[in-house]
């Protein structure tokens, strides 16, 4: 029988199985007659196979069951995914390497299928967590060593990481809490012995809409109290504000100090959270998100974030978000550009604070995700220092890779089921 199915004869197969011969004798490297029947996407042999008892939940040599190669197949048959449901099949088995028909599914970007399978009972949540703990355990190795090589702190190793940091705890994921509080020492460490000259306007501080609000988010991700530092940090803030309301930004660092998009959303958290008497200027880089308009990801994703936080009508930012989605579930940071980690997971953690959740860019960050827990984007960001090495994996690429695993998950959190994010107001 098994040699039958091997070469996809369905007579064959209903002949034997007449005669009375077990359709769970006999293997192929490990494959019955019903994972081959599956494998051919046969639905005729496969339901002779499973009328006469095949066992709809046998495991190959890898530990992988029908279902699995069911949902795996690049031309799967829905049909056939659903009688193997209707005989039990169990879409929660894990193979030997600890994945499920849910993994298979939406490694292959079909939403569709992932659907039929969660409504029989399937979930992600466990390889969720598992990648977003991954995640936050390499960033949180490589965050010292920044600063032990550069000598100063940042937004790609320190303040995104803190970000996700604060989405990990509220989900129970696991955070080094003791590289976590010395991070928050060094990058108050920075700030602190330029506190006056920050308050009083006689420090310069590159693009603060983005480093001084991006340092203040992270801090207030890790719990910090307001105090005299974030008082100076938020009036220097205050001050880089324009007369029409947005923030001054020198975009030579993109993708993330290129976009003034950034520095309004970013600046009017931080304003709202750590300024004082701020109530106006959170209005006026409200109004300046409201009646500008973006052309990248960021600038859309960011002008989604800033309208949340500012408490203002988020549809057609949302609508112009989601439009900006390829087909495969990913964002591109550019038009000319290939989806990656970075944008994908920036907007959906947009989506997100505005409540609303994206499976299929969730789906493409899963797939994107390297072995290792990172994800990898290129730069593209023209030499502007030398770069310090931080053992954080990808090399030169290494900066813009830290920010984009942080994003992406963060964004990988969102799919855990009733949580709220901690990006939301």
């Amino acid at each position: 029988m098994v040699g039958a199915a091997l070469t996809n004869q369905t007579p064959a197969v209903r002949e034997a199985l007449a005669k009375g011969e077990s359709p769970n004798v006999g293997n192929f490297f490990g494959w019955q007659a019903l994972t081959l029947a599956v494998m051919h996407g046969n639905l005729e042999m496969a339901q002779s196979l499973l009328d006469s008892g095949a066992k709809v939940n046998a495991t190959d040599a890898a530990g992988s069951t029908p279902l699995m190669w069911a949902v795996g197949l690049d031309t799967p048959n829905p049909a056939l995914v659903d009688a193997l449901l209707r005989h039990g099949a169990d879409p929660g088995v894990k193979n030997l390497a600890g994945e499920s028909a849910l993994q298979w599914a939406t490694r292959r970007g079909d939403m569709a299928l992932a659907a039929r399978l969660r409504a029989a009972g399937a979930s992600d949540r466990d390889s969720i967590r598992s990648a977003a703990a991954s995640a936050v355990a390499m960033l949180q190795k490589s965050g010292p060593q920044f600063v032990k090589a550069s000598g100063c702190v940042s937004c790609h190793h320190q303040s995104l990481p803190q970000m996700l940091n604060g989405m990990a705890r509220k989900r129970g994921i696991p955070v080094d809490e003791t590289i976590a509080a010395q991070q928050v020492k060094a990058v108050v460490a920075m700030y602190r012995p330029i506190r006056e000259g920050l308050l009083e306007g006689r420090v310069n501080v590159p693009n603060p809409g983005v480093t001084l609000s991006y340092a203040l988010l992270g801090l207030h991700a890790e719990g910090y109290a307001p105090d005299e530092t974030t008082e100076a940090m938020a009036a220097a803030l205050a001050r880089a504000q324009t007369p029409d309301g947005g923030f001054v930004m020198l975009g030579i660092r993109p993708p993330m100090e290129a976009s003034r998009f950034t520095a309004a959303a970013l600046s009017l958290r931080a304003l709202s959270i750590f300024g004082r008497d701020a109530g106006s200027r959170v209005a006026q880089a409200r109004e300046w998100l409201i009646r500008s308009k973006p052309a990248t990801t960021e600038d859309k994703a960011m002008r989604l974030l800033g309208l949340v936080w500012g408490g203002a009508e988020t549809q057609d930012a949302v609508a112009e978000l989601l439009a900006a989605q390829r087909p495969g579930g990913g964002w591109a940071q550019l038009d000319g550009l290939e989806p990656d980690a970075y944008a994908t997971g920036m907007a959906i953690v947009a989506l997100d604070a505005a409540r609303v959740r994206n499976p299929a860019g969730v789906a493409y960050l899963a797939r994107t995700r390297l072995d290792d827990g990172t994800w990898v984007v290129r730069t593209r960001a023209n030499p502007v220092q030398q770069l310090r090495d931080s053992g954080f994996p990808h090399g030169r690429d290494q900066w813009i890779s830290a920010a984009a695993t942080s994003w992406a998950a963060m964004a990988l959190t969102t799919a855990l089921p009733d949580e709220v994010s901690a990006l939301r107001p």
